[in-house]
């Protein structure tokens, strides 16, 4: 009978488990199936709800030929009414129905093309009298205002589509730089991969895509400058960002209301560089003898040579380059990680820096990085660097954007990073901030909290408070832009970039967005659950945040939409069984191999617990 129950238990496990442990109750209030992610600003809701149409939800704007709400329309229909879900026609008795959607700016605001730092994204969402409104004073605002009625609509317990009946939300973001940072230089990214990635940034309100593009380990952009870059420093002719994939990528964005901010990071992280350009790159030295690599040390060639003029009109060119195809206008040089070994190992380098009266490594890499910047004030485009520049006394032009990415949680030789955001702002830079946010460090077991012992790696994430230690001016306050999620590719690649990076990046979506007192974690847990399951019905494989399930539409499953062609861009071939088939007997094959295969693997597993059962009661 023992073994009965087991497996009877086994079989009946498609329920709503809320605790890690029986003895580790979840504390928190539990969600709706619609709770909003990231929370709003403020919000004032009704229970009572209203029918929807499906696939029937009429929606007019006031703003005409404007293709950022023409094709956000388009691609919010299957995202309203998820293609291969089973939904339900209102009962004919009701008249309790939502009648239509409608986007309005206000004013005699434009369609702009490209959103920027300062664009306005705050929008009013009402719905009253079976009307759903969403008021903005920018196309930018519509989209966020449409993303949050998108997140309202849900299809019940008896597969009707519904939405709440009376709603009233006043939102904006909390911080203007709201980023994504993805690595395709350590291990390259599908066009497809960041295609989607940029969709799921979109469902929770990221504005920026920070895009690292190559490094030493690859040289994936395809320069038009110079050709031979990628030729020779991708990992093969497949492994390219063309031209035309570059643009696809920014026009995808645009239309999503993200800017898509490049880097190219140099003079260290460049080795990818000596395989078509040498000449730019540092030999390194040891016991007297050129092209020695010292393992931990130093390669036998990295690191830009400062001393030698070619790579600043190399670098001249190849940023104007990045101007002309990414129009955000702001470019990120890095400046990161300049190990100086193989530079103080080179004899010509040592001399060229007496001859110059350069008495150290860090007056070198400030040589350098001058050079650099003198070129970003001529192309008048914004930099971003990563701090280390600004930790050597460089001083960075009017506007320069520092990223914080050092703490002392992970060299005790740093400061925290609450004290280098506050010095860099108080200095009169604008900064974005990334230490507490690098999500490709993994930790798995228990996130000790106040309220309980075992809880989730989320929490660390969201938990950060941007602002808490900061001791500055309101003015000093104002040039903390936000903070960015970044996901570094030495173990991730497209298997796994969307499910390693969400839902734990939507933590920090969240913290960007939303106002600071919106910061209890234990309740968070169960609204990121929710959108959880929001993303995989929209197509993103983003991994469990609780204990439990959230439907047929789980990756492998019948209804899943992990690989729809609505959400996906890589030409993939859909079987769709929700459409009629036009051979009634091949419907029916599918459905019993389908049902076939299950059966038995539940036998054999039945067979193995029983076994295993035996022996242990025995």
């Amino acid at each position: 009978m023992k073994y009965l129950l087991f497996i009877l238990c086994f079989y009946n496990i498609q329920c709503d488990i809320t605790y890690i442990e029986v003895k580790y109750p979840l504390a928190g209030k539990r969600s709706p199936p619609n709770a909003i992610w990231p929370h709003p600003q403020k919000i004032d809701i009704s229970n009572d709800l209203l029918y929807i149409h499906p696939n029937d939800l009429k929606v007019y704007s006031n703003i005409e030929n404007c293709d950022i709400i023409t094709k956000a329309i388009e691609r919010y229909k299957p995202i309203f009414f998820p293609p291969t879900l089973d939904m339900h026609h209102p009962p004919s008795d009701t008249d309790n129905i939502l009648q239509n959607l409608t986007l309005n700016i206000k004013g005699n605001s434009q369609c702009e093309k490209y959103i920027e730092l300062n664009s306005n994204e705050a929008y009013n969402l009402t719905i009253s009298q079976k009307i759903a409104l969403v008021e903005a004073n920018s196309v930018w605002g519509l989209l966020r205002g449409l993303e949050t009625v998108s997140q309202l609509v849900y299809i019940n317990e008896q597969n009707y589509v519904v939405i709440n009946s009376s709603v009233h939300i006043i939102d904006s973001p909390r911080f203007r730089h709201r980023g994504v940072m993805l690595d395709s230089a350590r291990h390259f990214l599908p066009v497809s991969i960041i295609k989607k990635n940029l969709d799921v940034m979109s469902y929770n309100k990221f504005n920026v895509f920070h895009w690292h593009l190559v490094d030493d380990q690859s040289f994936p952009f395809e320069s038009k400058t110079f050709p031979n870059l990628s030729r020779a420093g991708a990992f093969s002719r497949d492994h390219v960002y063309t031209p035309a994939d570059v643009a696809d990528i920014i026009e995808h964005a645009r239309l999503l209301g993200i800017r898509v901010i490049p880097e190219i990071d140099t003079p260290g992280h460049t080795h990818s560089w000596s395989k078509s350009m040498p000449e730019l790159i540092t030999v390194c030295w040891s016991h007297g003898k050129p092209y020695q690599a010292i393992y931990s040390v130093q390669g036998e060639m990295e690191i830009f040579n400062p001393s030698e003029p070619r790579v600043y009109s190399t670098m001249d060119a190849l940023l104007r380059e990045m101007k002309e195809r990414f129009p955000s206008n702001y470019i990120h040089l890095g400046m990161d990680e300049v190990y100086d070994k193989c530079w103080l190992s080179n004899p010509s380098i040592r001399q060229w820096m007496v001859d110059n009266n350069i008495l150290s490594t860090k007056s070198l890499h400030k040589y350098y990085a001058d050079r650099i910047l003198d070129i970003t004030r001529n192309l008048s485009v914004t930099p971003i660097v990563w701090q280390d520049v600004w930790d050597e006394k460089v001083e960075l032009p009017p506007g320069t954007i520092i990223q914080v990415w050092k703490d002392s949680s992970d060299n005790i030789e740093f400061a925290s990073w609450a004290s280098y955001l506050n010095r860099a702002a108080n200095e009169g830079y604008n900064v974005i901030l990334s230490s507490p946010w690098y999500l490709n460090y993994i930790n798995y077991g228990k996130y000790n909290t106040d309220a309980s012992v075992m809880n989730l790696e989320f929490f660390k994430y969201y938990e950060v408070e941007p602002l808490r230690q900061f001791s500055g001016s309101n003015e000093a306050k104002q040039r903390i832009l936000g903070g960015e999620a970044c996901l570094w590719g030495e173990f991730v690649d497209g298997t796994n970039l969307l499910s390693r990076f969400w839902p734990k990046a939507a933590a920090v979506a969240e913290r960007l967005w939303s106002p600071a007192h919106i910061n209890n974690s234990e309740d968070a847990q169960f609204r990121l659950d929710v959108h959880r399951c929001r993303l995989l019905r929209r197509g993103i494989p983003a991994q469990p945040i609780l204990n439990g399930y959230c439907g047929n539409y789980e990756l492998g499953m019948a209804k899943s939409m992990i690989n729809h062609p609505a959400f996906n861009y890589d030409n993939a071939v859909w079987n769709d069984k929700t459409v009629q088939s036009s051979s009634q007997s091949g419907k029916v094959l599918a459905s019993l191999s389908s049902s076939s295969s299950r059966m038995f693997s539940y036998n054999v597993y039945s067979i193995l617990l029983l076994f295993i059962g035996y022996f242990y009661y025995k």
